[in-house]
């Protein structure tokens, strides 16, 4: 009882305890009920739960706990005219004018980002020796969604501004980018545009 009195505390803490309450909940939810869930309902309503917190989860994260409690953001841009897949967004780019950075919500946000996936791999391990194979896909959107947000956040922290992107960002874990997806969207603008003239000349 000593332990969630002190705990409630130091969230109390917080600059912003709402806000990191959410992300730790985004973080430990997914989990426990990876647990218990089996306990009071099947497989498919569980899988389901757990994606879509987890997908909830990354989008706060990344968009929302990240920006206010450690002053980072990052977002994939997948433009062809850009030469990297990274944006950053770092309070190193704005000059210190009293927004400073709680370490109670820095020490809570990395070590949340950085054990989440662990435990995860450890769970995708015990599926394995179980060969519990459809837990092991629950286990592996985990570690893909919670691993690829820390990784974000890791380098944006690393980023300084006015150095490129890939002075934060490792290269050969960057997604690549799809020029033809740019060819697609406009052949399918050309598409409608012909689909809308046909219809126009029938009436």
């Amino acid at each position: 009882m000593e332990h969630i009195k002190g705990f409630y505390n130091t969230i109390l803490k917080s600059s912003h305890p709402i806000t990191l309450s959410l992300h730790l909940a985004g973080k430990a939810f997914p989990l426990v009920f990876y647990l218990l869930g089996d306990w009071f309902t099947g497989f498919t309503a569980q899988f389901i739960v757990i994606i879509l917190v987890l997908a909830f989860d990354f989008y706060f994260t990344k968009n929302i706990s990240g920006r206010k409690l450690v002053q980072l953001r990052w977002w994939y841009d997948s433009t062809v005219t850009r030469t990297t897949t990274f944006v950053f967004e770092s309070y190193k780019q704005y000059p210190a004018d009293g927004h400073v950075i709680n370490p109670i919500d820095s020490k809570l946000f990395w070590w949340s980002m950085y054990l989440t996936p662990v435990v995860w791999l450890v769970f995708g391990l015990l599926c394995l020796l179980r060969l519990k194979l459809f837990y092991l896909l629950v286990v592996a959107v985990a570690v893909c969604l919670t691993g690829w947000n820390t990784y974000g956040f890791r380098c944006c922290d690393k980023w300084e501004p006015g150095h490129d992107v890939e002075d934060g960002a490792e290269t050969w874990f960057q997604l690549p980018n799809f020029g033809g997806f740019e060819n697609i969207s406009r052949l399918a603008n050309v598409q409608s545009f012909f689909q809308r003239a046909t219809g126009s000349s029938s009436v």
